[in-house]
Order: C-alpha cells, then structure tokens, then sequence
C-alpha cells in the first residue's frame, strides 16, 4: 500500500501550492524545487526499507537511472507552475530544505507541518475537518444536508 502513497501524497500536498498557469509569472520555481529535490533526496536515502517509514517513489515510471533521479526529474518539471504560498526568504527555504535533510521520513510527507516550514502552507487556505474536508464549523459535510421542495 505504501507503494504508491508517496507519489500521490506529494502530488495532491502540492497541487494546492502550485499556481494557475505557466510562463513567466509563476513565482517560487527555484524554492520548489529545492525543497522537493531535498523530499526526493531523503524519501530515497532515509525513507526505503525502514518498514513503517517505507516511501515507495514510483511513479513515476522511469527507463533510466532510479527512482531518486525520476523523482527530481518529474518535479523539476511539476515546479514549473511555482508555489502560491505568499512572501518568504531563501533563509526559510534553506531552513526548511535542512529540515527535510535532517528529518523523519514524516517530515519528507508533510513538511509543512513542521514550523521551518509552516511558510509552505498557501494563504487563506482553510483548515482541514476531521474528515479531511475543509472545515464548515458544523463537523458536518455539505453533502449531508437534505433538499427541500422535491
């Protein structure tokens, strides 16, 4: 199962953090990619082969190399749509990239868990319910509310 959670679990973390479009006016390329290449680095280093901790990094799906190479290839490439996370400095970036370095393989998952770096967390991003969803202050999921008037 953890085979495939890696992959997903970084696609789907970053998907809120990358920006709309692509060109010239995505900002964050540069920080993105250090961070993730540190994320690919550790999660092939530290993350292999410790059971619990076993972060799988295919896909992708590579022909050559390994899986730490195809790792950094497909997110130099997905970082090209910048991070959307408001302002920070290359300090917070070099912090957190030493973070990631230095840390447990559920620091590689969810770094921004972690207060160096808090920073990757988008503004006016609403905070998770215990399901998962965004919080709608009821615990209660819109989904579950009935229609009136059938």
């Amino acid at each position: 199962m953890r085979r495939w959670f890696v992959p997903l679990a970084l696609a789907i973390a970053l998907a809120p953090l990358a920006s709309a479009g692509c060109g010239n006016s995505a900002t964050g390329v540069g920080a993105c990619k250090q961070i993730e290449e540190a994320r690919c680095n550790r999660a092939y280093s530290h993350c292999q082969g410790n059971d619990a901790s076993d972060i799988d990094l295919s896909p992708p799906y590579f022909a050559s190399g390994n899986s730490e190479q195809a790792c950094v290839r497909y997110y130099d490439t997905a970082c090209l749509n910048g991070l959307e996370v408001g302002s920070y400095t290359q300090t917070e970036v070099n912090n957190c990239v030493n973070a990631i370095n230095q840390g447990t393989c559920a620091l590689v998952l969810a770094p921004w868990n972690d207060s160096r770096c808090a920073w990757l967390t988008p503004p006016n991003t609403p905070e998770a319910g215990p399901d998962g969803d965004a919080a709608d202050g009821d615990g209660s999921d819109s989904s579950d509310a009935s229609e009136e008037g059938d």
